[in-house]
């Protein structure tokens, strides 16, 4: 082994965890500051364009919601049991809000086509207010549902219906950026941010912001238009009898806002006069949740390529937690059984590992004595595979069997709200942020390299090859530092169950144990 290349590598490592470290330690400090402030200087804060008072609040168990007393807008949205930090002192999340110094804009309106109005307070109370026109036209009602992430608002017409009816509408408007209180990481912005339609003929049909140059529209009865980030979203779900235009539009001339929503059309008198409903969902994406309030709602949840893996092993993972209540070590148990059941193909794979191993001087012996002929090297060498029972890549098919595995839970634990603030034991106080400590990424890395030690180097391998292969557990921890801890927890399980299945079947072939591994000897 050259050790020269090895502390060159921990080196190199070392200084990009401590980077990592630093930058993490100084984003927190930042949004502590930035979250404490938000409420506190609300006096300060220079309110939208043609908002001349304060907002309205109003709020359940589950939402507070700020309402222009003057425009009747939805300026903010609150989810009061998904703190911003891991504090319980944090304030919630924000789906809806307005960041003075960026220029960010995300709110809500609805409505009547050409009918841009100013309201007066007619009623407010703890979950609802209620607003008039200032002409006398137009009544608002904006109600949040008890105990629920929905929010409902209807738009009544009461005055006099002019010759061409008004146009209903309810439409979401937001500036390009980051999601509102989202860390500024790779994990935090990996997952898609974006529009979202369900239509008949595509059931969720997604389009980042600034992919919209154009004018997108179906017209069709009932579906849904979300706005999604990592774990929460905004949407506006429309009666299955209604018949309308979802619309998506980029950002006007001199504009950086784009509109998502909802136009209704075949509009009759009738339903004006006795009022025009909209339903919104403001919450996290959980799928049991989202199941049930619209068709094909839960698809917002991106599963990633194997999601007919990470479908049934999430609803999995919640039923195990429904029981231990830690979703650490739900993930734990979780990979027992996972390797369980893919047990007896994963011991062809070790046996075929093993049986490599015992054959490894016979191989030596054919190599030194062929060396210098190639055709004759490679037929010796399948002739004795052939007299042992080896399949020389036999010792591959638990990798690939895992890989699919990997990535399931990968995106699984990506995407699960569920994880979001949850603690494990001691240091891992959240599950879907970075181990703090690195503790995890080491202990792979160590996994990982007692794992090459078991497995026969391959005949002939490339002396760089080999160099490379060694420092693999190095570069994998590097990547596991900015992994979230959940995912990490998971791998180690798995390799550490993987470690004790091949060294009893190491065993039973009678192998030898870590007598050189992949680029031993250099």
């Amino acid at each position: 082994m050259n050790w020269r290349y090895f502390y060159i590598a921990s080196v190199i490592a070392l200084s990009y965890v401590l980077f990592l470290s630093w930058n993490a330690e100084k984003e927190i400090k930042q949004e502590v500051a930035e979250a404490t402030a938000i409420d506190l200087n609300k006096n300060q804060r220079v309110l939208p364009a043609g908002e001349t008072e304060d907002f309205i609040e109003i709020q359940n168990n589950k939402l507070i919601v700020k309402v222009s007393p003057v425009t009747g807008k939805i300026w903010e949205a609150r989810l009061k049991e998904h703190t911003y930090l891991n504090n319980d002192d944090s304030l919630g999340v924000r789906l809806f809000g307005f960041d003075n110094a960026t220029g960010f804009k995300f709110y809500l309106n609805s409505g009547f086509a050409s009918e841009d109005q100013n309201f007066e307070i007619v009623n407010v109370r703890p979950s609802s207010v209620e607003l008039v026109s200032a002409d006398g036209k137009i009544n608002k009602n904006i109600t949040l549902k008890e105990d629920d992430y929905e929010l409902l608002i209807e738009d009544v017409w009461v005055g006099d219906l002019p010759v061409d009816l008004p146009t209903p509408y309810i439409a979401m408007y937001r500036t390009d950026g980051k999601a509102l209180d989202a860390r500024d990481n790779f994990f935090e912005n990996s997952s898609y941010t974006g529009v979202a339609f369900n239509t008949p003929d595509e059931p969720y049909a997604n389009s980042r912001l600034r992919s919209i140059d154009e004018r997108i529209e179906y017209f069709q009865r009932g579906g849904w238009v979300a706005f999604i980030q990592k774990y929460f979203m905004a949407a506006i779900l429309t009666p299955s009898e209604r018949v309308q235009a979802l619309i998506a539009l980029p950002p006007a001339s001199g504009s950086t806002t784009y509109v998502m929503g909802a136009m209704s059309r075949e509009v009759k008198a009738s339903d004006l006069m006795s009022g025009v409903d909209h339903r919104v969902f403001l919450g996290p994406k959980i799928r049991s949740d989202l199941m049930g309030r619209a068709s094909d709602l839960e698809l917002t949840i991106d599963m990633g390529w194997f999601w007919f893996l990470a479908q049934p092993l999430m609803m999995l993972l919640s039923v195990v937690n429904a029981f231990v209540g830690n979703w650490g070590v739900s993930i734990l148990l979780l990979t027992v059984m996972v390797k369980l059941l893919l047990w007896p193909i994963s011991a062809k794979g070790f046996s075929s590992m093993a049986k490599m191993r015992t054959v490894q001087p016979k191989l030596k012996e054919i190599q030194e004595r062929y060396k210098d002929d190639r055709a004759k090297l490679g037929t010796e060498m399948m002739a004795l595979y052939k007299k042992e029972g080896i399949n020389p890549a036999g010792g591959c098919f638990p990798l690939f069997l895992q890989m699919p595995v990997f990535i399931a839970f990968f995106f699984c634990l990506r995407e699960s709200v569920e994880l979001r603030h949850e603690s494990f034991f001691f240091w891992i106080q959240d599950l879907s942020a970075p181990d703090p400590f690195f503790i995890l990424p080491v202990a792979f890395a160590a996994l990982m390299y007692l794992t090459q030690q078991l497995n026969p180097q391959p005949p002939g391998m490339d002396p760089m090859q080999a160099q490379i292969l060694k420092f693999m557990p190095v570069m994998i921890a590097i990547i596991f530092v900015i992994m979230p801890a959940g995912l990490v927890l998971y791998s180690v399980a798995n390799s550490a169950i993987s470690l004790v299945q091949q060294r009893a079947m190491y065993k039973k072939y009678g192998a030898s144990i870590y007598d050189g591994g992949p680029g031993s000897g250099g």
